[in-house]
Protein backbone atom coordinates (compact mmCIF):
# COMPACT_ATOMS: atom_id res chain seq x y z
CA UNK A 1 0.00 0.00 0.00
CA UNK A 2 2.83 2.40 0.85
CA UNK A 3 4.56 1.79 -2.47
CA UNK A 4 1.35 2.43 -4.37
CA UNK A 5 0.99 5.81 -2.66
CA UNK A 6 3.94 7.23 -4.61
CA UNK A 7 2.78 10.18 -6.73
CA UNK A 8 4.46 8.60 -9.76
CA UNK A 9 1.64 6.01 -9.70
CA UNK A 10 -1.10 8.67 -9.67
CA UNK A 11 -2.55 8.23 -13.14
CA UNK A 12 -2.13 4.45 -13.18
CA UNK A 13 -3.91 4.06 -9.85
CA UNK A 14 -6.80 6.30 -10.88
CA UNK A 15 -7.20 4.64 -14.27
CA UNK A 16 -7.13 1.18 -12.68
CA UNK A 17 -9.73 2.23 -10.12
CA UNK A 18 -11.96 3.78 -12.80
CA UNK A 19 -11.73 0.72 -15.00
CA UNK A 20 -12.75 -1.50 -12.08
CA UNK A 21 -15.65 0.86 -11.29
CA UNK A 22 -17.10 0.11 -14.70
CA UNK A 23 -17.38 -3.55 -13.70
CA UNK A 24 -20.82 -4.45 -12.37
CA UNK A 25 -19.31 -6.62 -9.67
CA UNK A 26 -16.80 -4.18 -8.19
CA UNK A 27 -15.68 -4.73 -5.57
CA UNK A 28 -15.58 -8.46 -5.82
CA UNK A 29 -14.43 -10.56 -2.92
CA UNK A 30 -11.00 -10.94 -4.46
CA UNK A 31 -7.53 -10.15 -3.23
CA UNK A 32 -7.01 -7.82 -6.21
CA UNK A 33 -10.10 -5.72 -5.51
CA UNK A 34 -9.39 -5.57 -1.79
CA UNK A 35 -5.82 -4.50 -2.48
CA UNK A 36 -6.94 -1.87 -4.97
CA UNK A 37 -9.41 -0.42 -2.47
CA UNK A 38 -6.83 -0.32 0.31
CA UNK A 39 -4.28 1.29 -2.01
CA UNK A 40 -6.80 3.85 -3.20
CA UNK A 41 -8.01 4.77 0.28
CA UNK A 42 -4.45 5.24 1.53
CA UNK A 43 -3.54 7.33 -1.51
CA UNK A 44 -6.71 9.37 -1.17
CA UNK A 45 -6.07 10.01 2.52
CA UNK A 46 -2.61 11.30 1.64
CA UNK A 47 -3.88 13.83 -0.92
CA UNK A 48 -7.28 15.02 0.22
CA UNK A 49 -6.34 17.71 2.72
CA UNK A 50 -8.06 20.22 0.36
CA UNK A 51 -11.33 18.35 1.00
CA UNK A 52 -11.38 19.15 4.69
CA UNK A 53 -13.50 21.94 6.15
CA UNK A 54 -11.93 25.32 5.32
CA UNK A 55 -10.60 26.15 8.79
CA UNK A 56 -8.82 22.81 9.04
CA UNK A 57 -7.63 22.86 5.44
CA UNK A 58 -6.07 26.33 5.62
CA UNK A 59 -4.41 25.58 8.94
CA UNK A 60 -2.73 22.50 7.46
CA UNK A 61 -1.97 24.27 4.18
CA UNK A 62 0.12 26.76 6.14
CA UNK A 63 2.01 23.98 7.92
CA UNK A 64 2.53 22.03 4.68
CA UNK A 65 3.84 25.05 2.76
CA UNK A 66 6.23 25.93 5.59
CA UNK A 67 7.60 22.39 5.45
CA UNK A 68 8.18 22.78 1.69
CA UNK A 69 9.80 26.19 2.17
CA UNK A 70 12.14 24.87 4.85
CA UNK A 71 13.26 22.12 2.47
CA UNK A 72 13.79 24.75 -0.23
CA UNK A 73 15.79 26.89 2.22
CA UNK A 74 18.01 23.91 3.01
CA UNK A 75 18.45 23.07 -0.67
CA UNK A 76 19.51 26.68 -1.34
CA UNK A 77 21.91 26.65 1.64
CA UNK A 78 23.50 23.43 0.35
CA UNK A 79 23.69 24.97 -3.15
CA UNK A 80 21.30 22.44 -4.67
CA UNK A 81 18.60 23.32 -7.14
CA UNK A 82 15.53 24.31 -5.18
CA UNK A 83 12.65 21.90 -5.79
CA UNK A 84 9.66 23.29 -7.70
CA UNK A 85 7.17 25.04 -5.40
CA UNK A 86 9.60 24.90 -2.48
CA UNK A 87 11.08 28.37 -2.99
CA UNK A 88 9.43 30.78 -0.57
CA UNK A 89 10.61 33.76 -2.64
CA UNK A 90 8.83 32.71 -5.83
CA UNK A 91 6.07 30.23 -4.98
CA UNK A 92 2.53 31.48 -4.78
CA UNK A 93 0.94 28.91 -2.43
CA UNK A 94 -2.57 29.69 -3.65
CA UNK A 95 -1.73 29.08 -7.33
CA UNK A 96 0.21 25.98 -6.34
CA UNK A 97 -2.78 24.63 -4.43
CA UNK A 98 -5.19 25.36 -7.29
CA UNK A 99 -2.99 23.34 -9.64
CA UNK A 100 -2.63 20.56 -7.08
CA UNK A 101 -6.40 20.45 -6.62
CA UNK A 102 -7.04 20.26 -10.36
CA UNK A 103 -4.34 17.75 -11.32
CA UNK A 104 -4.08 15.52 -8.26
CA UNK A 105 -7.02 15.88 -5.88
CA UNK A 106 -10.01 16.30 -8.20
CA UNK A 107 -9.42 13.07 -10.17
CA UNK A 108 -9.03 11.11 -6.93
CA UNK A 109 -12.18 12.52 -5.38
CA UNK A 110 -14.24 12.31 -8.58
CA UNK A 111 -13.53 8.60 -8.85
CA UNK A 112 -14.22 7.97 -5.18
CA UNK A 113 -17.53 9.86 -5.31
CA UNK A 114 -18.55 7.75 -8.33
CA UNK A 115 -17.86 4.71 -6.18
CA UNK A 116 -19.47 6.01 -2.98
CA UNK A 117 -21.84 8.88 -3.70
CA UNK A 118 -22.53 9.37 0.01
CA UNK A 119 -19.20 11.25 0.23
CA UNK A 120 -20.03 13.82 -2.45
CA UNK A 121 -21.32 16.53 -0.12
CA UNK A 122 -18.51 16.28 2.44
CA UNK A 123 -15.54 15.70 0.15
CA UNK A 124 -16.52 17.55 -2.98
CA UNK A 125 -19.21 20.17 -2.41
CA UNK A 126 -18.41 21.37 1.12
CA UNK A 127 -14.72 20.53 0.94
CA UNK A 128 -12.75 20.70 -2.26
CA UNK A 129 -15.03 22.98 -4.28
CA UNK A 130 -15.56 25.41 -1.40
CA UNK A 131 -11.83 25.64 -0.69
CA UNK A 132 -11.09 26.03 -4.39
CA UNK A 133 -13.49 28.98 -4.67
CA UNK A 134 -11.84 30.63 -1.69
CA UNK A 135 -8.38 30.24 -3.25
CA UNK A 136 -9.53 31.70 -6.56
Amino acid sequence: MILSSDISNHFTLIMTFKSRLSSKNFPEDSIEDKQLLMNYVLYMSDHTNPCKPPLIYFKWLTVEMEEYYQQGDLERKLEYSVSPFFDRTTCNPFKYQLGYMDVVVMPIVDSWVQFKTVFEKDLLTNGLLENRKFLE
